[in-house]
């Protein structure tokens, strides 16, 4: 009975570990090399990622004088494999970011189009690295770009 028990967890993770990347859930970490979604400098941040469910970005953008909160939601409309380890994205998204503390809080809000490029060195880990061109709707019509650098523990 412990040998039938041991060998159906071995073959679950093996199942579990052949899954599609694309289709698998993830959490990781990643910070902003260029920009943000305000244009200010970099930070770091939280990703959520669950199943086709557009992915989430929730940061924090630590500065001198004064700190950034910002979100972002990024639907991918494409995420085909380029070689075995190997797949890109393209997506449409929005972001906003609040400037807190001192009067007058900033809101921004725009929309972003997130390029990226995954590495899976293993089944369960993606890294990323994600140019986003930005347009800027609130306070002011404007644009900026944000490149991001980040990791995804994968799990189904």
């Amino acid at each position: 009975m412990k040998k039938l028990l041991i060998l159906s967890a071995v073959l679950l993770l093996l199942a579990a570990g052949t899954a599609s990347a694309q289709s698998m859930n993830g959490i990781g970490l990643y910070g902003n090399l260029v920009g943000n979604g305000t244009g200010a400098g970099g930070g770091m941040g939280l990703s959520l990622r669950y199943g086709s469910f557009p992915v989430i970005g929730l940061e924090w953008n630590f500065m001198q004088h004064s700190s950034i909160i910002s979100g972002s939601l990024d639907a991918w409309l494409l995420n085909p494999s380029i070689a075995d380890r190997l797949s890109y994205y393209i997506g449409i998204g929005a972001y906003a970011a609040v400037t807190p503390g001192n009067p007058p809080n900033v809101f921004n809000f725009g929309g972003r189009v997130p390029f990226g490029l995954q590495l899976f060195p293993v089944d369960t880990l993606e890294v990323f690295l994600e140019l986003s061109p930005m347009i800027i709707f609130v306070p002011a019509i404007d644009w900026t770009v944000s490149v991001r650098l980040g990791f995804r523990i994968l799990y189904n």
